[in-house]
């Protein structure tokens, strides 16, 4: 089951033109494509009549023709031709979402058109200032929303899988934790002081000592996950405002756009954003380079994850967490899970409001404090 009435990553507007682009999001085939005026469009792939898929067939203008028996729809969805009959059924249509482009993504609203209003759609404005550089990428895995999610709620993997760029052995060894639910969204702030830096941090950070460094993941309902990583050498101290802007001398935003494509394979769509002064071309090329080699390096892992549950004896989903033993780094996967739950209940009932992305900002601070592991509800 889904959630519904929420926008969805579909993905990058480059990707979409006068071409049909077929996707699939929640189990429905979608196909989409730019009118004329350039406006993007988004219908069910599968015509009335046979249901053969509509991206078989052309555009005329802005309308649709079905390549096998000719009948055609406008960008609505609604049927405009039957070769060889004059009447139309006014029942004759196929399903249209509303898709629109903002903070550099595509965003489609698979649950009820008349609630789709696109102040929802989450706060990615960072992708839009100016002064910033960014680099995409986007992969189609063969595994449930759900791992991905959980790959970046739990950033102490960075130890064993991206040893060689954000990884430390402090990441998950001494690093402090700290989970705090916040309505609908939950933050998982991770924090070390006074430790040698990454190597992704020493290169490209210009830190030739020791490090404070902080790492901030937020998941907001359904599948929204931002990061920040942020330091400054040792002896700075750790911000006690807004951690996710807060980056200091060195660091950098991650953007993911993620959707099901059904309960076993996800679309993700990630951005990263970083400072125009990082370095000379080279150096910004290598960083961009090093950024595609970490998520590729996750992209190997979630499938075999995924065949794994599969045939797992004891009957797993992706949806548990693990059926013998939960950890520390556990926590920012358990909150985000039980937001989902409740949402889902909800849905079921009838009762789920349009889901809302907005996320209040803190005061910037600085602070020294630090302790192992924390929870907090707010």
């Amino acid at each position: 089951m889904f959630l519904k009435n929420y926008w969805y990553a579909a993905g990058f507007p480059e990707e979409l033109g006068r071409e049909f682009l077929t996707r699939t999001f929640l189990n429905e085939t979608i196909v989409m494509f730019r009118k004329e005026d350039g406006t993007a469009v988004a219908m069910e792939d599968r015509c009335a009549h046979r249901r053969v898929p509509l991206s078989l067939g052309r555009l005329i203008g802005d309308t649709v023709e079905c390549g096998y028996h000719g009948l055609q729809y406008d960008c609505a969805g609604r049927c405009t031709k039957i070769p060889g009959q004059e009447r139309i059924p006014p029942k004759v249509s196929v399903k249209s979402y509303p898709l629109v482009e903002k903070h550099r993504f595509l965003w489609i609203w698979m649950g009820d058109p008349k609630k789709a209003d696109t102040s929802l759609i989450p706060d990615y404005s960072m992708l839009d200032r100016c002064g910033l550089r960014l680099s995409n990428i986007q992969f189609h895995m063969d595994a449930h929303v759900q791992l991905v999610i959980d790959n970046l709620l739990d950033l102490s993997h960075l130890t064993y899988v991206h040893g060689t760029t954000t990884g430390s052995r402090e990441i998950s060894e001494t690093a402090d934790v700290k989970i705090v639910r916040k309505g609908d969204a939950v933050q998982v702030l991770r924090w070390m002081e006074d430790v040698p830096p990454a190597p992704a941090f020493r290169q490209f950070g210009g830190y030739t000592g020791n490090i404070d460094s902080w790492q901030v993941s937020e998941f907001s309902p359904p599948t929204y996950v931002r990061v920040s990583y942020g330091s400054a050498p040792a002896g700075h101290g750790i911000p006690d405002g807004d951690w996710y802007e807060d980056q200091d001398d060195w660091g950098f935003y991650v953007y993911h756009g993620l959707t099901p494509e059904t309960e076993k394979r996800c679309h993700q769509y990630r951005y990263v954003v970083f400072q125009s002064g990082m370095g000379d071309p080279a150096t910004i090329e290598e960083f961009r380079f090093q950024c595609d080699q970490i998520i590729t390096e996750d992209s190997v892992l979630f499938p075999v994850q995924q065949e794994s549950i599969d045939h797992d004896p004891a009957e797993t989903s992706a949806w548990d967490i693990n059926s013998q033993v939960e950890v520390v780094h556990d926590g920012g996967l358990s909150a985000a899970r039980q937001i989902v739950d409740q949402l889902l209940a909800q849905q079921a009932n009838g009762k789920r409001k349009n889901g809302t992305a907005k996320i209040k900002k803190k005061s910037k601070g600085k602070s020294k404090k630090s302790a192992r592991t924390h929870a907090a509800a707010r």
